[in-house]
């Protein structure tokens, strides 16, 4: 009977040493964990970048704001569908593609601010990432960028600055890549 308790305590020990061997693996980070962190806080930020300026499209803050010859349907059309027209004609016509004026003009009321909503939590989500990432020149640069944002779309959320017509200022003086929005 001694024998066979020894035997089951070694087999027991043997497992848990296999165990801890392949937990030990298992946290090992993955050589690109990096750039995929990277590449989903760019993705989460152009997502909170969009959001916001849907938001002010819909509030009428950036009328005006673009150059007409950079605001043409037309080209806007042909030079999204470029990569997909090999040799054979583009399958859409330019009369059916609907336009982004058309869509803000019948956005109904109160859809700003869910948009603006959106934004923020985009904003947050990449600041929680942010955070979570070893400290790098780049990453606290984006990190500033950031958390001046999220500042920015909590009081656009709010209602700071509703009846202003102002456009929003994208100021690049932080990080040369990445824009925080100063309202005014």
């Amino acid at each position: 009977a001694v024998v066979s308790t020894q035997s089951t305590g070694e087999a027991l020990e043997k497992k848990l040493a296999k165990r801890n061997k392949n937990m030990k693996r298992k946290k090992r980070d993955k050589p690109n964990h990096m750039v995929l962190e990277m590449t989903n806080v760019y993705q989460m930020m152009s997502h909170g970048y969009i959001k916001a300026l849907e938001g002010f499209a819909i509030q009428g803050k950036l009328n005006g704001y673009l150059d007409k010859k950079f605001d043409n349907e037309e080209l806007r059309f042909r030079q999204r569908f470029l990569p997909f027209n090999i040799s054979m004609p583009i399958p859409l016509e330019i009369s059916k593609y609907p336009s982004l004026s058309y869509i803000i003009a019948n956005a109904p009321p109160g859809q700003e601010q869910e948009l603006f909503q959106e934004s923020l939590d985009n904003f947050t989500s990449v600041k929680q990432v942010l955070d979570r990432i070893p400290p790098q020149h780049s990453v606290d640069c984006l990190a500033k960028v950031v958390k001046m944002n999220c500042v920015q779309m909590s009081l656009v959320v709010n209602g700071h600055c509703k009846d202003s017509k102002e456009p929003p200022i994208l100021d690049f003086s932080i990080c040369q890549n990445v824009p925080f929005m100063k309202v005014v």
